[in-house]
């Protein structure tokens, strides 16, 4: 069986062959099977060429987006341990002087156990993002097997006011990655239930021609294949048009909520930054007060590395929210050389 061109009528082309010997009479058959496509399937041509255009560019971009998620994980956890590493110090620092204050009677054990407490807390987070950090050394270690997970120096992350601006100068698109896939999708599911029930519409199926050698006779037999439609019920057909309906729906509705989705995207990195820019400030302040009582000193100070831990955690937000951005708008899949997350934006290595 031989597929023919979309660009034809014809389905497929077969051919065949039989031979029949009785005593010394011999007798054989050669001929062509001819199966027609239908009118639908005949006018629309080809599979969608820009669905596979478009997912060929977005597998180098979803890529690139991957492993820049695992850059910012491993760099920020990094961060977040060395604070965790100082927190920790002085949290152990705050509950010897809650122990020698509670037996001077200055304090009481509610203050005692809290500070317990938050020691306990300390180690289930410092413990969670160890586990985030040797995560992502694994995977970027899958990446280049020779790396020693030594700190990623070249990869100087930029600012969160370098994202704002950043976003802010990007032109925005009118369409998301997201939603022209889904727009792609969208047609060739359409394009599939068209061709479908044009099927079941269809009246010629088939054509075979043939020539039959009988001893010194040559004959030749033509056989046309036809379908009355709508007589007999295709079950199987008949489910897989709902399916495809179904699928058409939900397809359509993706595209239509991911239209709207990069300047969504726009608008979270801008709030989440307002956030930081705020939390930033507190931090500030905080680091200005004096205080004479040593319980107040060490709350003060542990009170602004949980700030510090926030603003971390915030940043990563932000930043995985714009290499998001990066992906909707395409411009992981036009500049894939580019470190958009570096102040030098120098080659990305990995």
């Amino acid at each position: 069986m031989r597929p023919t061109d979309s660009r034809n009528p014809l389905r497929n082309v077969e051919g065949f062959v039989s031979a029949e010997q009785e005593g010394s009479k011999n007798e054989y058959e050669v001929g062509l099977k001819f199966q027609f496509r239908s009118w639908p399937e005949w006018k629309l041509g080809p599979n969608s060429e820009p669905r596979k255009k478009v997912l060929q560019e977005a597998s180098l971009a979803w890529a690139l987006h991957e492993r820049y998620l695992n850059l910012i994980s491993y760099q920020i956890s990094q961060q977040k341990m060395a604070v965790l590493s100082s927190s920790m110090k002085l949290s152990e620092g705050y509950l010897k002087a809650q122990s020698l204050s509670l037996r001077a009677g200055r304090t009481t054990t509610k203050s005692f156990l809290g500070a317990q407490g938050d020691i306990y807390k300390l180690k289930r987070l410092e413990s969670g993002i160890a586990q985030e950090h040797k995560l992502a050394a694994k995977r970027i270690k899958s990446w280049v097997p020779q790396w020693e997970e030594n700190p990623l120096e070249s990869f100087d992350l930029i600012s969160v006011q370098e994202v704002v601006d950043a976003v802010g100068s990007l032109p925005t698109p009118e369409a998301s990655l997201t939603a022209r896939i889904s727009e792609t999708e969208f047609k060739d599911i359409s394009r599939e239930l068209e061709i479908l029930r044009g099927r079941e519409d269809q009246w010629v199926k088939g054509l075979d021609v043939s020539q039959t050698h009988k001893e010194d006779e040559i004959g030749y037999k033509v056989e046309l294949t036809l379908q009355l439609p709508h007589l007999g019920s295709d079950d199987l057909s008949r489910q897989k048009q709902n399916e495809l309906i179904l699928k058409r729906a939900l397809k359509q509705k993706e595209a239509e909520n991911s239209k709207d989705r990069l300047v969504s995207l726009k608008n979270q990195i801008q709030n989440l930054a307002g956030l930081y820019k705020m939390t930033s400030q507190g931090l500030k302040e905080s680091q200005k007060v004096k205080g004479q009582d040593t319980l107040a000193v060490l709350e003060g100070r542990l009170l602004q590395e949980q700030t510090e831990l926030d603003l971390l955690s915030q940043q990563q937000e932000i930043l995985t929210l714009f290499v998001e951005y990066l992906l909707e708008s395409e411009r992981l899949a036009t500049e894939p050389t580019k470190n958009h997350l570096s102040k030098s934006q120098k080659v990305v290595a990995l």
